[in-house]
């Protein structure tokens, strides 16, 4: 999302967006990149970017986020590599259970699971 200043410099009130520009009239506006692009494209519009949300810093949030709350992904882990990491205590096996059985359903690993988790 951007927050733009955006001055008509035609003669004539623009309609772009659902916006009203008067001519010579600053309008503060924000927008996503799509729209961004369709004011832009006026040949009228003087367009200033005042503020910017940074993407980069959203997703550096978004991705701790997602390894805090779920270190490994079964799915992607060949069976051996899984029983590996279950007993390198890396992940629980209840919690490599519920991915495989929400995921896979290799039966192969689900049973060799199972049996450890009654031993």
């Amino acid at each position: 999302m951007k927050t733009l200043r955006v001055v008509n410099k035609g003669r004539k009130t623009r309609y772009r967006l659902g916006i009203e520009f008067p001519p010579n009239q600053p309008v503060e506006i924000t927008v996503g990149n799509r729209e961004y692009l369709t004011v832009k494209a006026v040949r009228d519009f003087e367009v200033e970017i005042i503020e910017k949300d940074d993407k980069s810093e959203t997703k550096h949030r978004h991705e701790s986020a997602k390894t805090a709350g779920n270190s490994l992904d079964v799915q992607s882990m060949t069976i051996d590599e899984v029983l590996e990491a279950v007993k390198e205590g890396k992940i629980s096996v209840d919690e490599a259970l519920s991915q495989e059985k929400a995921g896979k359903k290799r039966s192969t690993l689900i049973d060799k699971l199972e049996a450890l988790k009654e031993e």
